[in-house]
């Protein structure tokens, strides 16, 4: 597995955090993402990584194929939100694509990582929150776990490149 450089770090921690942070805070009380922060996070998160494209040319075709990978999960995201609202809300759709951009720009390892991580993160949640109101269709906030998927990707990093023998 390749690492993910200083300058993609650095977006992570001053382009990504701040507004995610903002967005899950707000999520959790009040079940919402407002657009201004998403289109925050998405405009930042992406114009960060278009100065990274620019200061290292090496990383261009992987930040290239991360901007599309965001854009067509963005999009079956946005589809499966309005084709199925109590699945996934469209707030957490139109989060999407930032979040995606922020993995896969780390490295393919990290995207997986990420997936996995948000899957069994929601899945852990909304069984917590079954469990204490006894109740099923009870709705929780996934927008905290979702844009936490950069951050857990770094994280399961090394398990993914050991499960595929590139660690």
């Amino acid at each position: 597995m390749s690492e993910p450089t200083p300058l993609l770090i650095a977006v992570l921690a001053v382009a990504y955090l701040p507004p995610a942070l903002v967005l899950s805070w707000t999520d959790g009380r009040e079940h919402r993402l407002p657009n201004r922060w998403v289109a925050a996070l998405t405009l930042a998160v992406a114009a960060a990584l278009a100065l990274v494209a620019i200061a290292e040319p090496p990383l261009r075709e992987g930040l290239r194929t991360a901007a599309v990978l965001a854009m067509v999960l963005g999009l079956a995201a946005v589809l499966i939100a309005l084709a199925a609202p109590g699945l996934l809300g469209m707030g957490d759709a139109k989060t999407v694509p930032a979040v995606v951009l922020m993995s896969a720009a780390l490295g393919g390892e990290v995207l997986i990582a990420a997936g996995l991580g948000v899957a069994v993160g929601s899945g852990l949640a909304g069984a917590v929150v079954m469990a204490m109101t006894r109740r099923a269709g009870v709705r929780f906030a996934v927008g905290p776990v979702l844009l936490a998927g950069p951050f857990l990707g770094l994280l399961g990093a090394p398990l993914v490149g050991a499960a595929l023998g590139t660690a």
